[in-house]
């Protein structure tokens, strides 16, 4: 295909993103779904370069808006497009070029002269590229020395230069700053927004009722596709390469699960015997369902419930071909009874749904979508959660509360205030759990029952984890 209809289809698909309440890879499903003459690899590319496009949008709208383009023929979406392109390797996203070159069947030197042909821009497109190059240099160089100066002294120029170079809305980035839950400073927060930028690689973890890691790393290795094992879960294995994971025999004998590392280790934070009663109150899908199942071999009982029905016809659909039979299977809404719940679990985990914003390498649109105001509905309904749900923990019993969200208000803001409004429940260290699993976390704080996972330094999805034991009660 022509590189100059690769662009207008990538253009198209991002106006359609931006303007959707669906998350991206729901409507980029459906635009390709429509458009079933695209091949493999033009699909590839147009997927690709979108994402990547609403990941750095911040910073491709500082650099646009600062420059004019050669002709004003063009949509500011097929702008962003090529500019995402040519930037790719200066914002983290190397691939990008050699996707374009596969899906447009010209080398890659050749790739922009031809573009910029097919358009009418020639030579004037080609400096106006370069100079696109030029800006995000000078963007960098003025980050660099404001980040020598204390933020308190930035103005409103500053912050802007700040926010363009994050990427990420302003109000976000002095969430992470000035909260003293977090406090990160402004190279730390930089360093996070510039990892969020980057496309995530798949990970699974291995079911070990059925096989080994070493087992299908091993398989994986004889099929060429490049995996290793992850640094933190002991089942976890890191995909270098985007692939069809649904399609391989592993997985359609159950032996494997596509689950993020991050995700994994909310697992390993319940710890569960294995006789124990467990409930997985927003179950989802049933990512952390399958995990609990194994790490219990199959041996114990779980309750999974969720809003959702259509998840929970997945996650059925999963237990069948994991083999797992231990799990009970239902919908709970907001205002159900918990009648037919037992009255007593020794463990509930609380996945609590949430902003989301741990996971914005894989739907980029949730940091452009979220407002304060959203942010106080979390945060109201996830201690709504924890109060009622809790209320099912036996005893001497384990609560973990887990988001995949990197705001501390739906944190440690959340966790706190049920603490001090429950004096029944006392925190519990989780570092001693993850280590008594053989798992050494960095940057966990000793005798804190939380964690916080973050992407330029664990590798992992942004999440938060905390535990916590119900008290015995005094005679």
């Amino acid at each position: 295909m022509r590189a100059e209809a690769l662009v207008g289809h990538a253009a198209e698909l991002l106006r359609r993103m931006l303007r959707s309440a669906q998350p991206p890879d729901a409507v980029a499903q459906e635009y390709f779904r429509q458009r079933s003459y695209l091949g493999s690899k033009e699909r590839r590319f147009v997927a690709e370069v979108t994402f990547a496009a609403v990941r750095c949008w911040g910073i491709l709208r500082w650099c646009l808006a600062r420059q004019s383009a050669p002709s004003v023929s063009v949509s500011p979406e097929w702008l962003v497009v090529v500019a995402m392109g040519y930037l790719g390797v200066q914002l983290g996203n190397p691939h990008l070029v050699p996707a374009f070159a596969a899906a447009a069947q010209v080398s890659e030197n050749e790739l922009w002269e031809n573009l910029l042909t097919q358009v009418g821009w020639g030579v004037r497109g080609l400096k106006w590229l370069e100079e696109l190059g030029q800006r995000v240099c000078v963007l960098e160089r003025e980050l660099q020395l404001l980040l020598r100066q204390p933020y308190s002294e930035w103005g409103p120029l500053q912050w802007e230069l700040f926010s363009a170079a994050c990427s990420f809305p302003e109000w976000i980035l002095r969430c992470w700053m000035d909260n003293p839950w977090t406090s990160l400073t402004p190279a730390e927060v930089f360093l996070l927004c510039r990892t969020l930028m980057m496309p995530a690689l798949p990970c699974v973890r291995v079911n070990t009722m059925r096989t080994s890691r070493e087992h299908l790393l091993e398989e994986l290795r004889q099929r060429g596709i490049a995996a290793t094992p992850t640094v933190f879960s002991p089942v976890g294995i890191r995909l270098w390469e985007r692939i069809a994971v649904h399609g391989l025999e592993p997985y359609r004998a159950g032996m494997l699960e596509v689950q993020e590392e991050g995700s994994q280790l909310v697992g390993y934070a319940v710890a569960p015997q294995a006789t124990w009663r467990l409930w997985d109150a927003c179950a989802g899908a049933g990512g952390k369902t399958l995990h609990l199942a194994t790490l219990q071999q199959d041996r114990g009982e779980i309750w999974a419930t969720d809003v959702d029905a259509l998840r929970l016809r997945a996650l059925r659909q999963r237990l069948r071909r994991a083999g797992v039979r231990s799990v009970r299977v239902g919908v709970l809404r907001p205002h159900d009874s918990l009648s037919n719940l037992p009255r007593r679990f020794d463990a509930v985990l609380i996945d609590a749904p949430c902003s989301g914003i741990g996971t914005v390498r894989r739907t980029p649109t949730l940091k452009w979508r979220l407002s304060p105001s959203a942010l106080r509905r979390h945060q109201q309904r996830q201690l709504r959660l924890l109060q009622q749900y809790s209320s099912r923990v036996a005893p001497g019993g384990i609560l973990v509360y887990a988001t995949c969200s990197l705001m501390p208000e739906e944190n440690f803001g959340v966790v706190t205030q049920f603490l001090k409004q429950h004096p029944e429940w006392e925190a519990e260290p989780i570092e001693p759990v993850f280590q008594s699993m053989g798992i050494q976390l960095p940057w966990i704080l000793p005798q804190r029952p939380e964690c916080l996972l973050l992407p330029s330094r664990h590798g992992t999805d942004g999440f938060f984890i905390a535990r916590f034991r119900r008290r015995h009660s005094k005679r």
